[in-house]
């Protein structure tokens, strides 16, 4: 087979594995939270994200149900076959590679969110191609330099599309530095001064993107990455950093992460690899060690204790590299059983993606029942009129409203619109809007705020008879006793 032939027909395979481990999500799309209000236009601005804005009301003007999510894994499958070119993986390793990487389940806190489900693939995109551009070589100057300039343009929209990515090109490139200095033939001062000049790139990378911010941002906001993560706990941030750490590597810090313990024992295997051969044994120990704790370092700035699994999207990166690197020492012989191996862990991280969409998918579900049984309830109310009252709800309904549809520590996938940010009546709604069940007036002034504002605490809790009252020309749903959300001063 031609070599062309064979790139396309990887290609083909890596996006076909993307498709069929998210096929229940693409087939059983679910309203995710921040999906319910694609068109809360400055919102992504607001937060430095400029090229997810773009992409979103620019390019497709909100989201679509599976097209969103499709665009994405393309560009995902897409993503995994260039990082094979990057790190030099030959033979049926390339398709392993590809097979494992789109599998592992940490993708699946970022894809949940539709919103942004094509643009975190998008921006894993522009951040491996940003390597591959500081990589290609040129004898003329202009060229080169024209690369460099590319380079630290892509991996500044990396950046733009989603601040979490930014470890992404940062460990790609670590992982190719370990390809480089495993070759025998390797001139290792060479690839030290390369590694130096892909760190100034980055560092004016992160300076561009900087000033993009300032340019064309100008919010509060912008800084939402650090300030909404990087206040709260007063203790010990290198304990606890350890104790996630420890979390982390063991698979036991979020639901699907399992799997992410063979780096564990593969890190274990490849040390020993490493002192029977010697040659830059001390250099690349220091390497996987080092792998093993980047991908989880924005943990340790986190002080507010609560850590999602979607800021750790280095962390498929670091899986896949070391299992196909130990893989690749199993002599030739075994060939059929690493295969089988191989299609055994797909398996195995293919059923926690499929576990988590399709516990979201019964959330929601469940979401829509509840949805349209206040409708009824709303509709009911003697005068109500759709095109003059307001629609007020007060607080989110409690964790027992669907804590039997739940798996444990799946995070956002056991969400309720009901229930994020304790109840949140702007994303209220938006979900109902967004799945035609009524159009109503959103409470927006004080004064309106003010003739409810009595009732509010005396009043039954849903689903009780009286948990759904018209006062005057607002009408309320009372879901907890507690307020959730404030959205305005006039509210608190």
């Amino acid at each position: 087979m031609k070599k062309e032939h064979q790139q396309l027909f990887l290609y083909i395979f890596s996006i076909l594995v993307a498709i069929i481990t998210y096929g229940f999500a693409l087939t059983n799309f679910s309203l995710t939270v921040d999906s319910e209000m694609p068109a809360w236009d400055p919102n992504p601005l607001n937060l430095g994200r400029w090229g997810h804005y773009f992409l979103r009301f620019y390019v497709f003007n909100g989201l679509l149900p599976y097209y969103t999510l499709l665009f994405g894994l393309i560009f995902l499958g897409i993503t995994a076959v260039e990082i094979t070119k990057i790190l030099n993986i030959k033979g049926i390793y390339t398709y392993i590679f590809c097979l494992l990487f789109l599998s592992f389940p940490q993708h699946a806190y970022q894809l949940v969110f539709t919103m942004q489900a094509d643009a975190v693939p998008l921006g894993y995109f522009l951040g491996t191609m940003s390597i591959s551009l500081f990589l290609k070589q040129s004898k003329i100057g202009w060229v080169k330099i024209l690369f460099n300039v590319f380079s630290v343009l892509f991996l500044a929209s990396t950046f733009a599309m989603n601040q979490a990515l930014i470890l992404v090109p940062f460990v790609l490139y670590m992982l190719y530095f370990f390809v480089q200095i495993n070759n025998s033939e390797t001139d290792v001062k060479k690839e030290f001064k390369k590694a130096l000049s892909f760190a100034g790139c980055f560092a004016i990378s992160v300076l561009v993107y900087l000033l993009s911010v300032k340019i064309f941002v100008n919010s509060e906001n912008s800084a939402y990455f650090l300030n909404s993560y990087a206040s709260g706990n007063t203790s010990n941030p290198f304990i606890d950093f350890f104790k996630i750490l420890a979390d982390n590597i063991t698979g036991n810090l979020y639901y699907g992460e399992k799997p992410y313990i063979l780096v564990l024992l593969g890190l274990l295997i490849s040390l020993i690899l490493f002192v029977k051969e010697k040659k830059n044994a001390w250099l690349k120990s220091l390497i996987f060690v080092v792998l093993l704790i980047v991908p989880f370092t924005m943990s340790f700035f986190i002080r507010s204790g609560w850590h999602p699994p979607r800021i750790y999207v280095s962390s498929p990166l670091v899986f896949v590299f070391v299992v196909v690197f130990v893989l690749q020492k199993i002599p030739k012989q075994y060939y059929n059983q690493v295969l089988f191996a191989s299609m055994l862990l797909f398996l195995w991280n293919s059923y926690y993606v499929t576990n988590l969409f399709y516990t979201q998918n019964k959330i929601f579900k469940h979401d829509l029942e509840i949805a349209k049984d206040i409708s009824r309830k709303i509709n009911s109310l003697e005068g109500f009129n759709a095109e003059s009252d307001f629609v007020y709800f007060y607080g989110g309904l409690p964790m027992s409203n669907h804590e039997k549809l739940i798996l444990p520590k799946s995070e956002v996938f056991e969400s309720s619109i009901f229930r994020w940010d304790n109840g949140n009546n702007w994303r209220i709604f938006n979900f109902f809007a967004f799945n035609d069940i009524l159009y109503y007036r959103f409470l927006d002034n004080e004064e309106s705020f003010n003739k409810i504002k009595d009732s509010l605490q005396t009043m039954p809790v849903y689903p009780l008879n009286g948990s759904v009252k018209k006062i005057e020309n607002v009408v309320v749903i009372k879901l907890n006793n507690e307020r959730g959300a404030s959205l305005a001063e006039w509210e608190k």
